[in-house]
Order: C-alpha cells, then sequence, then structure tokens
C-alpha cells in the first residue's frame, strides 16, 4: 500500500507541476499580447500628436496671415478716414 501511495502522491506532484508550467505559459503568451498592444497604441498615440502638431502649426500660420490681412486693411483705413487718400480716379504710368 505504501507503493502504491508513494505513486500517487509523486503523480499528483507531476501533474502539479504540469499545470503550474502551462500556467506560466499562458500567462507568458498574454503578456506578450498585452505589450504588443500597447506598443501599437504608443505608436497611433504618437501618430495622433504628429498630426496634432501639424495642424497646431498651420493653425498658427494662418493667425499670422490674419494678422497680416487686418494691418493692411488698418494702414487703409487710417490712409482714407484720417489722411483723407483715396484711389486715384486717373492711373498714369511714369517711365524712367
Amino acid at each position: 500500500m505504501k507503493g502504491q501511495r508513494g505513486r500517487s502522491s509523486t503523480g499528483l506532484w507531476v501533474a502539479f507541476g504540469l499545470a503550474a508550467y502551462a500556467a506560466i505559459a499562458v500567462t507568458g503568451v498574454q503578456t506578450a499580447v498585452q505589450s504588443n498592444e500597447v506598443r501599437a497604441y504608443n505608436q497611433r498615440l504618437s501618430d495622433i500628436q504628429a498630426v496634432q502638431d501639424e495642424h497646431l502649426t498651420r493653425h498658427r500660420l494662418l493667425l499670422l496671415e490674419r494678422a497680416t490681412f487686418a494691418g493692411y486693411l488698418n494702414v487703409e483705413r487710417v490712409a482714407r478716414e484720417q489722411l483723407g487718400m483715396g484711389f486715384p480716379q486717373e492711373v498714369v504710368r511714369v517711365r524712367r
């Protein structure tokens, strides 16, 4: 009887060891899959941030262009209202 009990005990430890190895393997695979997902999310975030940077740069340039046009409009308004200047009725070409 002692021999059978020793064998069943050994079989139980072998089964436990195989279950532990299987659990470790499954955990390793899950870790690899999640690491790959995190890498993909980080790459997507980086791509989106690059697009956002392009949009911000374009927005800054448009604001600068709008400010430039506003400056020209302001010069025209001051010339017309405060200095009494206007576009001439007749345009004459001058040659040198």
